[in-house]
């Protein structure tokens, strides 16, 4: 046997090996290459979002803490990472004083019917044991704010009611009819703030309040309540 046959098995041997290291060689690089573009995507489109809406909901916090003295429920990116918290049971928006009037009907002994007038200090705001949340979106730049309904808080009649016609004083009546008297009145309070608008004032200007402090903490808000509007 010659030179040349012994030198074909160690061509091939060599050939083999050659092809072996370049399968797991490619195969090695290829999984290096998809593993990193796994992480980076997931650094990406996800850890840095998720990172970005954390640290906003922590200026959010800070910003309405400070501010109003609430700390709404933040949530990022739908997940909880402060509770609601506030002092006292409510936080008013507006106040106002309103004159108001209503009619009493006949009161015994045989009075006639009677028209009432006195003095409202009325407040309206939210009441702290109501849902108030924010929920910032991925990315911390954009969040969605659920603010309770705007209600009257305080509803304080100032002094006594004025009783027309005119010789019947707020003593002289009956306790019944006193206690009919103030039911009247504050009905008449309340419609008159709801006329008035001073409702509608009142959620406008927490919303703009709200828009500023999240301005302040980099983020801009879009309110449930609106969402929902047709």
């Amino acid at each position: 046997m010659g030179p040349s046959s012994l030198a074909w098995p160690t061509t091939f041997l060599i050939v083999k090996t050659d092809r072996s290291r370049l399968i797991f060689f490619g195969t090695f690089f290829g999984a290096t290459v998809f593993t990193i573009g796994v992480c980076w995507f997931a650094w990406v489109f996800l850890l840095v979002p998720m990172s970005s809406a954390v640290k906003t909901g922590n200026r959010l916090k800070e910003a309405f803490q400070s501010e109003l003295g609430i700390t709404p429920r933040i949530l990022a990116n739908a997940g909880a990472i402060f509770s609601q918290h506030a002092e006292g049971d409510s936080f008013v928006v507006a106040e106002r004083t309103m004159s108001v009037e209503g009619r009493l009907d006949g009161q015994p002994p045989g009075w006639t019917t009677m028209t009432l007038k006195a003095e409202f200090r009325v407040q309206v705001g939210i009441f702290n044991r109501e849902t108030f949340q924010i929920n910032v979106r991925r990315g911390g730049e954009e969040a969605e704010v659920d603010l309770p309904r705007i209600k009257i808080v305080l509803l304080e009649m100032v002094g006594f009611p004025v009783v027309d016609p005119v010789g019947i004083s707020w003593d002289s009546l009956p306790e019944r009819g006193k206690e009919k008297g103030i039911l009247v009145l504050q009905r008449a309070a309340k419609r008159q703030a709801v006329d008035s608008g001073l409702m509608t004032e009142a959620e406008g200007a927490l919303e703009s309040r709200i828009a500023s402090i999240a301005r302040n903490a980099v983020c801009r808000v879009v309110f449930v309540s609106k969402l929902a509007e047709p």
